[in-house]
């Protein structure tokens, strides 16, 4: 998520507020958080305000001074604001997606994970519920609840899934999970009982075998239970997304792995082969880990054809056109969260920008082969 920093004066507590950058009524005050670059003295009753003038006193009010980029911060906005002075946008006005960071803890070790597994902090549950209740749900079509593992914390979780059922009947929600706790057929029961009805559980498989897709995941055992999982949740007749995210050490068995899911997990509603956001862990084993999409393009073509041609319906995130057979452009979606989503210079006069995911701009590394394009792709089949 964007978040800048700042000093702050009077914040003991997380604060959550929707910003303002005018005056408002003193009655909604108490929800709003002032943004200005000139803080006078009429600014009694509001959450907190923020400036970039660097301010040494107050006597009351919460206040965050010597902020830079306040052009970063609109009206409409809600943000969090932590007593360190970080101040963290968890929701961008006219936007119609949000993500819930329901926990940065997690039961498997993945050597890619782009955001490694630490603890929480005790109120995590109720600054996302205080934000979800600032958010009209008119405007959201969709929300992603992710982490860390969302199960290893199941009470949050399935209170998580019950509210958004309640005040956002309506919205599409993906639950990102790595599956393992509902081979336990109690757990999966109970995670489903709020019955929202347009719950999408997006599952990784890395492997066709339990060999590679457990030494991914740093966890024995790990593909049997991700499996029983997936047939758990089938039993309970709940959508399920099978995600597949290519690196050096599975993109030679990605072909065999459709075949796998084609002939054993028929079922599912989607899957999506996608690219690697090389930051956090991913970084730290790069060597190991980093593969150019122009090198596994005939894989992923087969792979992505052989399921197509069997009637699954199948996807490709978070690779550029450019770096994609012609033929698979229509599979290619425009997936990767607007806050980490970029271009590069090259990119500037592309003629198919606008269709185009771009780059993860978190990622410390970005394939040579990125060019723009025009009259259709120069990496054709």
């Amino acid at each position: 998520m964007i978040a800048l920093n700042g000093n702050v004066i009077n914040i003991k507590y997380p604060i959550v507020g929707i910003v303002t950058t005018t005056p408002v009524n003193l009655l909604i005050r108490h929800k709003r958080i002032l943004v200005s670059t000139n803080i006078d003295t009429v600014v009694f009753g509001y959450a907190c305000c923020i400036t970039s003038q660097t301010i040494t006193s107050r006597s009351n009010g919460a206040l965050v001074h010597s902020v830079s980029n306040l052009e970063l911060l609109n009206d409409g906005d809600i943000v969090l604001i932590t007593p360190e002075g970080r101040i963290n946008i968890m929701f961008q006005s006219g936007h119609d997606d949000h993500t819930v960071f329901i926990t940065n803890r997690c039961n498997s070790r993945c050597i890619m994970c782009p955001q490694p597994p630490s603890d929480d902090p005790p109120d995590l549950y109720d600054i996302n519920e205080k934000v979800l209740s600032l958010i009209k749900k008119e405007s959201l079509k969709y929300i992603g609840i992710t982490g860390g593992e969302p199960t290893v914390v199941l009470d949050q979780l399935t209170q998580t899934l019950s509210y958004l059922n309640n005040h956002f009947p309506d919205t599409f929600i993906s639950l990102l999970t790595n599956g393992r706790r509902f081979q336990d057929f109690d757990v999966a029961r109970q995670v489903v009982a709020a019955e929202n009805k347009k719950l999408l559980f997006c599952i990784p498989i890395y492997a066709d075998n339990d060999v590679q897709h457990d030494g991914i995941v740093g966890i024995k055992g790990a593909f049997q239970d991700t499996i029983q999982g997936i047939y758990n949740l089938y039993r309970l007749r709940r959508r399920i997304e099978i995600r597949i995210v290519v690196v050096r050490q599975n993109f030679t068995r990605i072909v065999a792995l459709s075949e796998f899911i084609y002939r054993n997990l028929p079922f599912v509603a989607h899957i999506a082969f996608m690219g690697m956001e090389y930051t956090g862990k991913a970084e730290q084993h790069l060597e190991d880990l980093w593969i150019d999409p122009r090198e596994f393009s005939q894989q992923l073509y087969e792979a992505v054809w052989l399921l197509h041609l069997r009637n699954m319906n199948v996807s490709i995130y978070n690779i550029p056109l450019c770096l994609l057979e012609k033929p698979l452009w229509g599979f290619a979606r425009d997936s990767i969260s607007r806050w980490k989503k970029n271009y590069l210079d090259q990119c500037t006069y592309c003629s198919v920008k606008a269709r185009c995911c771009g780059i993860f701009e978190t990622s410390c590394m970005q394939s040579t082969w990125i060019s723009p394009q025009s009259n259709g792709c120069q990496h054709n089949k």
